[in-house]
């Protein structure tokens, strides 16, 4: 599922700095980049993110305080912003477009252990997107659909595992157009990753078939699904040209909680839609309660630049998309805690991520997010915890 969060600078007078913003799959490359870069000196790269009009604002900043903190380092821009706005350097000395990105590393590369940049491996297996939704960019900036080959993936799978991750996330653009299909690629990197489990990035509805939802009783498969549902009116999921309906969608949750009854649904929605109306976002509210979802990544209808939505004449107030928002918020904090407290007393396997102070910050199978004491933890680890949701992390 999408992160839209800058990372911050990594201080350092001689090793290479890396500013990611956007995507996991933007973050499994910019690490995959580390690994390439890792002799470098005095260079700062910052990988861009332009999905919506506060990512570019991000982007900038990212660039010009790159530049302020490091004046005498090579700058280079890579990512979605140099696609989406050609000509523009930010005064960055080299700017990369996605097609020149690295090619992947080799499959024998080493991996840095758990911590030394993420608590989970991030593994990209997927880049770009054949589908045309009237309000994104990212298919333009990002290309056609292309899977990395089974074989290479296995073994970073295994090398992965091999140097300590407990758990490997799936990423790409478009992750379930991966070809020949998701669900054998999950089952093939669940034999390769053992004893680490398999989490899923953000998946289109209308990928989502048996196969998949069968595997979600493997014991190492991560009882979560990220659906990006958008809308719950079928009106407006047909202005964006979403290759499903609100129907589809049902029948999707319930075919995967008719297997794990308990899992973790979360979703990224859009308001403020051109023509969507009080009836479509109340329907929005309706659907979304009814599926249970336990997480919402809720944003606002933002014009990008060559996009079918951005010239459509019937666009939605500020005022009122800003309503929304809050509402559609709101929902998802109760949402959530219904499904955090449906949990107490129950033993979850976490894996411990960020220290803050004296507490250390783990997620777990189920995408709850648990806070303990950091003293005797490490990020990476994975450990059993009984949960209670007054150590919770909101």
């Amino acid at each position: 599922m999408p992160s839209w969060r800058c990372s911050p600078l990594i201080e350092s007078k001689t090793r290479p700095v890396f500013v990611n913003l956007g995507c996991r799959t933007n973050a499994a490359e910019t690490d995959e980049l580390a690994a390439l870069l890792a002799q470098a000196r005095n260079v700062v790269v910052v990988n861009s993110c332009t999905v919506t009009l506060a990512a570019d604002r991000d982007t900038r900043k990212a660039v010009h305080r790159a530049r302020r903190q490091h004046p005498d380092a090579a700058l280079a821009l890579m990512g979605c912003y140099v696609d989406a706005h050609p000509g523009q350097d930010l005064g960055a000395d080299l700017v990369v477009p996605n097609a020149w990105k690295p090619a992947p590393l080799q499959a024998e590369t080493s991996v840095a252990p758990p911590g030394a940049r993420h608590s989970r491996f991030l593994l990209k297996v997927q880049d770009g997107c054949d589908n045309r939704c009237t309000f994104c960019i990212v298919w333009q900036t990002r290309g056609r659909s292309i899977s990395r080959v089974l074989p290479y993936l296995e073994t970073r799978a295994r090398a992965a595992a091999k140097a300590g991750y407990r758990e490997i996330v799936l990423t790409g653009i478009d992750l379930g157009s991966y070809r020949g299909g998701l669900a054998a690629l999950v089952e093939r990197l669940l034999a390769a990753a053992a004893p680490a489990r398999l989490r899923l990035s953000s998946i289109d509805p209308s990928h989502v078939d048996e196969a998949l939802c069968r595997l979600l009783e493997h014991p190492r498969l991560c009882p979560h699904l990220h659906l990006p549902l958008q809308s719950g009116s079928d009106a407006v999921l047909a202005r964006m040209r979403r290759r499903y309906d609100v129907a589809q969608f049902q029948r999707v949750v319930a075919l995967a909680k008719g297997v794990r009854p308990d899992l973790a649904l979360t979703g990224d929605f859009m308001v403020g839609f051109p023509g969507e109306t009080e009836a479509d976002f109340n329907r929005t509210l309706s659907v979304t309660e009814n599926a249970g979802f336990m997480g919402l990544h809720v944003f606002r209808f933002s014009a990008r630049p060559r996009t079918a939505a951005a010239r459509y004449a019937d666009q939605v107030e500020p005022g009122i998309a800003q309503d929304r928002s809050h509402r559609l918020i709101e929902l998802g904090h109760q949402l959530h805690a219904r499904y955090a407290g449906s949990f107490e007393g129950r033993r979850l396997g976490v894996i411990w991520d960020r220290v803050s102070e004296d507490r250390i910050r783990g997620l777990s199978e189920n995408y709850l997010q648990a806070s303990e004491p950091a003293e005797g933890r490490r990020p990476g680890q994975l450990e059993e915890v009984v949960w209670r949701t007054a150590s919770s992390v909101a």
